[in-house]
């Protein structure tokens, strides 16, 4: 439940920040957003507990005073792959369409 509604809060602030561009920004910043915002990752080494990656590593920062870069790995992992993919996707619209 609570992703669900976490996933809703993301479209709508990722649509929001997107309004603030140019019509091109718009598409770019909202996949952006979105992907580094609903990017999974562990809480714990051995758990199967999932929360966003980016207010895990916060969280982490601010209140536990851990300096690692684990819960990271997933977003730099996913930004690249998408941003390829959404290459790709405008890539095959302008060439077809």
């Amino acid at each position: 439940m609570f992703w669900l509604v976490y996933i809703f809060a993301v479209f709508g602030f990722s649509c929001l920040a997107g309004l603030l561009f140019t019509n091109r920004g718009m598409r770019l910043i909202t996949f952006i957003s979105m992907v580094v915002l609903l990017t999974p990752a562990q809480i714990e080494v051995n758990s199967n507990e999932y929360a966003p990656a980016l207010f895990t590593f916060l969280f982490n920062l601010i209140l536990e005073k851990d300096y690692s870069l684990r819960v990271l790995r997933p977003i730099f992992l996913s930004l690249p792959t998408s941003l390829i993919f959404l290459w790709f996707i405008v890539f095959i619209r302008k060439r077809f369409f």
